[in-house]
């Protein structure tokens, strides 16, 4: 009987995958990057227990390692497993019963139930980016599938991989499944849901029909044993449901040779959906869902207007969340065409960017809805955006209430601020700069410009805000700035876009740049303890001399702390980019195992986009080591400190000497010592500011 059950899966995997239909398509390339490099590979699809299966993200062949590289999300789906991805360590936990396997992008070090194994060959998880831009964890598909005890194979006639999980020594009665139950179950809409369970793995297929519209699910090797209450007759057992867009459902043992269990759901109309394997695919949960497609910047009724393209009429729950603002649209019983995460560059009104995902439910929902979270990112300044939403046929429209933004332009070009005031008609308009109260005027008649008394908070380093005031006949724009300014107005006496470039003073007073200065540690937190020193006492006297010699010299200084308190080392950034400040000095003592070493380093984080610090460390290093004449101990690259990745000017962290080192912590106790260290701090950015600012 064994035997028999053996030749017999093995002849429909034959007969299965020998059909035309199941060889990849012979144009289905796809374009990939992986390590760095572009590659054109072939899209295959996975034969598992029989069923053809075409995952959403492309399943390939790796073109170089000739291994088969499937997404995260095929294990969970078809193992029925637990997938979790920890973004930080990139590394995939797959758990199914008691088996645990760890893999991490590009190594060959794996671990099964805490026990380390090496890959063989190349064969590794994978980032792909695809052409779309979308980046996915694969995952290499033979050893994931017999490291859960599943039998993988590869068809050479029709270059496809298979999968056989239904095991090979196993007498034929014990392979049939029970259908034990079928069931509707509702999410968090009205919608229904069918649920149906097995005492096996469940092998299954649909098939849709239409005049009249039904959906037909047949399950493989398996006889019904409902103990629910569904009547019967005739030997259909029937269940009235009467809740859009079911009607009936009628549930039958279709064949006993072979065993097959049929569930036919009859419609009331068209309708799309989604298939969710649970228990260790013991349980199907077909939920009825809205396919969501492409999303467009389009104009409606003149309005520019976002427009999310889908095949019905979603529920649609909307939230507003701050910091940063922005405004959530959850479209419920819905299913994301084209990834499970897609961006648009979308610049309409308020909205400066959208993102869509399939959301996995949190607390806000059932475990069972399948829900499209569409996030509209709201443009910097903007508080208590709306938009107004409406519903038609195939595509749901979002309209961002008229607001400043639409009469006010505002972009950063280099080094330069562009600000356009947009007016219904040809204007006069009178324009003046008080470089005393540092901000500029320009009024308009309130009769040619469609602008209500609003604010933008702007904060970019040059605009703190923008105010807009109504007096008498007039409409006044004012714009605030966080320092002296020159200006050039780029529009005519009188024009229907007035728009000014705006760019900082270069012949401005020291009081304008502002520097924060960060006293390492402090209170709780007392750094290296070498010699009897602490170094949180070290770095807080130096960074106090430092504050006075600064100001002196007519900068303008904040300090993270000025006594011996404990600040939060994320806050410590925070301070600095609140007040949109020129230039970070966070100031620490070494420390090493070996006692012999010592001198001054400066560490700088190389790969900060929107500031480069590597010319500040460099000057300060240089005027330390010429005012101090210790040891040049290096210029370090360190983009993982969070004082100097999460700052957003240039920032620079120095190291006055090693504490450990017995002499080298004598004289940073010196208080004529620690005079030359900010004699010298203080020559680098005054170098600084010359050369570069």
């Amino acid at each position: 009987m064994k035997k028999w059950k053996a030749v017999l899966t093995l002849l429909m995997i034959l007969v299965f995958v020998s059909s035309p239909g199941l060889a990849a398509k012979k144009d289905n390339s796809l374009r990939v990057s992986m390590d760095g490099k572009g590659y054109t590979v072939k899209e295959v699809p996975v034969v598992m227990d029989g069923q053809t299966i075409y995952s959403d993200i492309p399943t390939f062949i790796h073109p170089v390692n000739d291994y088969t590289l499937v997404p995260i999300r095929f294990i969970a789906e078809r193992y029925g497993a637990n997938v979790d991805w920890n973004q930080k360590t990139k590394t995939v936990v797959v758990n199914q019963k008691d088996k645990e396997i760890k893999m991490t992008i590009n190594s060959k070090d794996v671990y099964i139930d805490g026990k380390k194994k090496v890959l063989d060959g190349e064969t590794t998880p994978k980032l792909v980016t695809f052409s779309n831009k979308d980046s996915r964890t694969m995952v290499p598909l033979r050893f994931v599938s017999e490291t859960l005890g599943y039998e993988v194979g590869w068809d050479k006639n029709n270059k496809v991989p298979f999968i056989n999980t239904t095991g090979k020594d196993t007498d034929i009665d014990a392979d049939v499944n029970e259908i034990t139950n079928v069931s509707i179950e509702k999410g968090s809409t009205n919608k229904p849901k069918i649920k149906i369970n097995g005492t096996k793995k469940l092998n299954y297929s649909t098939t849709k029909l239409e005049n009249p519209n039904r959906l037909v699910i047949d399950i493989e090797d398996a006889k019904l044993n409902l103990k629910g209450n569904i009547s019967f007759k005739d030997g259909v057992g029937n269940i009235d449901v009467n809740s859009s867009p079911i009607s009936t459902i009628d549930v039958s043992q279709f064949s006993a040779t072979p065993d097959k269990v049929r569930v036919v759901v009859h419609l009331t109309d068209k309708a799309d959906f989604n298939t969710i394997s649970g228990d260790e695919g013991k349980s199907l949960t077909l939920s009825f869902v809205n396919k969501i497609g492409k999303i467009e910047k389009e104009v409606i009724d003149g309005k520019e207007a976002l427009v999310i393209y889908n095949e019905g009429k979603p529920e649609t729950k909307v939230m507003k969340f701050s910091n940063p603002e922005r405004i959530v649209l959850d479209l419920m019983d819905s299913s994301l065409q084209g990834g499970d995460y897609l961006e648009y560059n979308h610049n309409v009104g308020f909205v400066k960017k959208v993102r869509v995902s399939q959301f996995i439910p949190d607390g806000l929902y059932k475990p069972n809805d399948r829900i499209v979270r569409v996030v509209l990112d709201i443009k910097d300044g903007v508080k208590d955006p709306n938009v107004k939403i409406d519903t038609y046929d195939n595509k749901i429209v979002i309209i961002p209430e008229t607001s400043i933004w639409e009469i006010i332009d505002y972009s950063v070009e280099g080094s330069d601020r562009l600000v356009s005031i947009n007016a219904n008609k040809e204007t006069d308009y009178d324009i003046g700069y008080d470089s005393d109260g540092k901000n500029m005027t320009i009024s308009v008649p309130s009769k040619n410009i469609d602008l209500k008394e609003g604010y933008l908070s702007i904060k970019d380093g040059l605009i703190n805000d923008i105010t807009i005031k109504e007096t008498g006949e007039n409409t006044k724009i004012i714009i605030n700035f966080r320092r002296a300014i020159d200006y050039t107005l780029l529009s005519k006496t009188k024009d229907n876009k007035i728009s000014v470039r705006i760019k900082r003073d270069e012949n401005i007073n020291p009081s304008d740049k502002v520097i924060v200065i960060d006293a390492g540690h402090g209170g709780t937190d007392p750094g290296a303890v070498y010699n009897g020193v602490n170094e949180k006492d070290i770095n807080l006297s130096v960074s106090q001399k430092l504050n006075a010699e600064l100001k002196d010299k007519g900068y303008t200084t904040i300090m993270t702390r000025d006594t011996d308190t404990f600040v939060q080392l994320k806050d410590r950034p925070k301070i600095a980019n609140d007040e949109q400040v020129d230039i970070f000095i966070s100031i620490h003592s070494n420390a090493h195992p070996n006692s012999d070493i010592d001198g001054i380093q400066v560490l700088y984080n190389p790969s900060k986009k929107d500031a480069d610090s590597l010319p500040l460390a460099n000057v300060i290093m240089e005027e330390l080591i010429k005012g101090t004449g210790a040891k040049n101990k290096g210029i370090i690259e360190r983009p993982k400190l969070v004082v100097l990745n999460q700052t957003k000017m240039p920032a620079v962290l120095i190291e006055l000497g090693f504490i450990s080192n017995k002499a080298e912590a004598d004289r940073l106790k010196d208080s004529d010592y620690q005079d030359l260290l900010v004699q010298s701090i203080v020559k680098g950015v005054e170098r600084y500011f010359e050369l570069y600012w």
